[in-house]
């Protein structure tokens, strides 16, 4: 166990996922509702901004390029069984504009939602009132590395 009494056993499992335009995240939902004796039991998200033919290299790589690094999003974080755990902008830790989620879980378990919700970076600069929220979501059984 590490400082925070978060299980840190060797091994995990992750996705990545693109965005359908590059964005500032500014809510994160993890949904592990349904899964009472199978979820996880800590994750983190982690965001980063990458063209066309680096998210070509990463691929081929499996997205363990060297030197690339990717930026937290949500750090390393305790969830709960059958539950929504809502994290806002006053958790997160990164700011900037992202292409890409990965979502890491350990040691393994089922998420049932994983919805980022932010403004096109194209918007950033509007007012708050102006802004129209931004929805990303993938919905599935987690179960294997992607």
């Amino acid at each position: 166990n590490d400082e925070n009494g978060i299980l840190l056993v060797p091994g995990c499992e992750w996705a990545v996922f693109r965005l359908a335009h590059p964005g500032v995240i500014t809510q994160i939902e993890i949904d592990t509702t349904h899964f009472k004796g199978n979820s996880p039991d800590s994750c983190k998200l982690d965001g980063c901004i990458l063209t066309t033919q680096e998210e070509e290299d990463m691929i081929k790589q499996k997205w363990k390029l060297p030197g690339h690094k990717w930026k937290p999003l949500l750090p390393v974080t305790k969830l709960s069984a059958n539950n929504g755990h809502l994290f806002d902008s006053l958790t997160l830790e990164l700011q900037d504009v992202i292409t890409h989620a990965r979502l890491t879980i350990s040691p393994d378990g089922g998420v049932g939602r994983l919805r980022l919700k932010g403004f096109p970076s194209s918007i950033c600069l509007l007012r708050p009132r102006e802004k129209p929220m931004m929805r990303f979501s993938v919905k599935a059984g987690f179960r294997a590395n992607l």
